[in-house]
């Protein structure tokens, strides 16, 4: 009976010795693959790349030995263990499998844009991010890559350069928001004329109304900066007049009090009245003016109406408590 068992037990493992000799190069990496796949799933993802390895290098295996043509399994394996490598903390590998997709794909703009991505969150090698990406930019000019340059060195608070790539990207493309951020440089760096200049051209390319409301929004905030309300004032309302909307009159209501010119604000507030009806800040602005110039009936109507207003209640009773007093 002893004799038996042991007869079996060595029939057994001869044949899965055999069951297993006779498994293809190919079949034992997409095994491995699969079960790669299952410790990821588990987010076991250092042993993940143990086997993702594992199973690309039976796959080349069968590519040499057998023939068989696996490129389309090691690509997608590569994408897994790219993903495996990122999110197990290792940077520097995640990095290595992108740049050698890139090779085999030396345009792929999103593929150098991560690596620039992996370099700047993760590592925090700022100036590698900006190295990467100008390489890819010297044979692939492209507006995204060399926009992002500029916003890296913008990060670095490089502004000679960040400036100098803003320009390379507003040269492949015409955008409102690259050249607020050249005007903004200008002004970062001391040149105000060229700020200003910087906007004017940018007219100049008959950009369409939505994109031109916003350039005079910015060239309002521009010429606030620059202590020149007469011009702020003069492009808010430009913006507004092009597209109305309900910061610019608030601002403008806000603005226009602070410097007494109430008749403007009265205007403002009566068209943002109209377009937001019971709307708190135009009534509390309304109030003051008619504080400012004794009209305290009407003032207290006003104030009262904001009683309930949680931005304005504590006001509101004061002046009302003020009016009441005299």
């Amino acid at each position: 009976m002893y004799k038996k068992v042991i007869i079996v037990s060595f029939l057994i493992i001869v044949i899965c010795s055999l069951l297993i000799a006779e498994k293809s190069l190919e079949r034992i990496g997409n095994e491995l693959e699969y079960f790669a796949d299952s410790l990821f799933t588990t987010k076991e993802y250092l042993g993940a790349v143990i086997k993702y390895n594992e199973a690309i290098a039976k796959f080349e295996e069968a590519k040499e030995k057998d023939g068989i043509p696996v490129e389309g399994k090691i690509k997608n394996i590569l994408d897994k263990l790219f993903k495996a490598n990122y999110f197990g903390g290792k940077y520097i590998d995640a990095i290595s499998i992108l740049q050698l997709q890139l090779k085999s794909d030396p345009s792929n703009s999103i593929t150098v844009r991560t690596i620039a991505q992996i370099y700047e969150k993760n590592l925090k090698e700022l100036d590698e991010a900006i190295e990467v990406l100008k390489i890819f930019d010297n044979d692939n000019r492209t507006f995204k890559i060399e926009k992002e340059i500029a916003s890296l060195y913008l990060d670095n608070e490089d502004y000679n350069n960040s400036l100098i790539w803003y320009q390379k990207a507003y040269e492949l493309k015409q955008d409102s928001k690259v050249i607020k951020n050249i005007a903004t440089l200008y002004l970062k760096l001391g040149d105000n004329q060229a700020a200003v200049k910087a906007y004017e051209d940018f007219i100049q390319t008959n950009p369409k109304e939505s994109v031109l409301a916003k350039t005079y929004k910015n060239m309002g905030a521009l010429y606030e900066e620059l202590k020149n309300n007469s011009k702020a004032f003069e492009y808010y309302e430009k913006s507004n007049a092009l597209k109305y909307d309900n910061n610019i009159t608030l601002l403008l209501i806000t603005k226009y009090y602070d410097n007494k010119y109430y008749n403007k604000a009265l205007e403002k507030i009566a068209l943002l009245l109209e377009n937001k009806a019971n709307n708190s800040d135009a009534i509390y602005y309304r109030a003051l003016i008619k504080f400012e110039r004794e009209e305290k009936n009407a003032a207290k109507a006003d104030f009262t109406l904001l009683l309930n207003d949680s931005k304005y209640k504590k006001d509101a009773q004061r002046f009302i408590e003020s009016i009441e007093s005299e």
